[in-house]
């Protein structure tokens, strides 16, 4: 409305200036009708550079992202460096589970920590600052300038569990890489680490209930044996795996 109120006034003092032929009546009215054009457009100077009319307001979401690599063994959070000097990221995730197409985070004046969280899910907790008008009279007077609800900074904090990686997207794919050329050696040296750890729990597991009860039977003996060995297996497979994968991990960092 401001600039309607400029406008006018520029019209009314050419105006007053052209048609009254009074010296006084001509001067007060001109030097009235330029103080409104010399204080509307300070005040449209000082809300464009100074926000003059409006406050800072923070807002805080919360939500539950998703890893966006396929592998739910390993899930992760991606980022990217952008910029000639590749100082500035965005991170890539999912918003739902069953999202096709990661999103990622904005690039205009947003800043991106990442958090260590004892939770079982991941979390993005983003505050968003902007500027706002007082009330409705400055929105009244200013609101044709389009600058309500300006943004002035956003931050994004995303708490990832223990079991989720942070890695750029170049390191993901160098993994990837890593993981599939490793494949057979990965195997072989899992089936010989886990092969004697299973033989010595089945050994100590079946001695020990033949301790308890000298009268096992077989069938309860074999029974024991299975299912001891499954478990065993399955326990010392996935110790070696984790830590195999810590290994490729690292060298997927350096």
């Amino acid at each position: 409305m401001i600039i309607y109120l400029l406008i006018l006034a520029v019209l009314c003092l050419f105006i007053s200036m052209a048609l009254i032929s009074k010296s006084l009546p001509r001067i007060i009215t001109s030097f009235l009708f330029a103080i409104i054009i010399i204080g509307s457009m300070t005040a449209m100077v000082l809300n464009d550079r100074e926000h003059f009319g409006m406050k800072k307001v923070t807002e805080e979401t919360s939500s539950k992202i998703y890893s966006p690599s396929p592998s739910k063994q390993m899930p992760m959070l991606l980022y990217q460096n952008i910029g000639t000097k590749g100082t500035e990221q965005v991170y890539i995730y999912k918003k739902t589970e069953d999202q096709k197409k990661p999103g990622h985070t904005p690039v205009d004046k947003t800043s991106n920590v990442v958090k260590d969280s004892n939770n079982e899910d991941a979390k993005l907790v983003t505050k968003t600052t902007r500027w706002v008008y007082k009330n409705g009279a400055y929105k009244f007077w200013f609101g044709i300038a389009d600058n309500n609800h300006k943004l002035i900074k956003r931050h994004n904090i995303f708490y990832i569990p223990k079991d989720w990686q942070n890695f750029s997207t170049t390191q993901a794919a160098k993994l990837q890489k890593l993981v599939k050329a490793n494949q057979g050696k990965m195997k072989s040296e899992g089936e010989a680490y886990v092969k004697p750890k299973v033989e010595a729990t089945v050994k100590e597991t079946v001695m020990k209930a033949m301790m308890k009860d000298p009268q096992l039977s077989p069938k309860s003996k074999q029974a024991l044996i299975q299912q001891t060995s499954k478990e065993a297996a399955a326990k010392y497979g996935a110790e070696f795996q984790a830590k195999a994968m810590d290994k490729l991990i690292a060298e997927a960092k350096k």
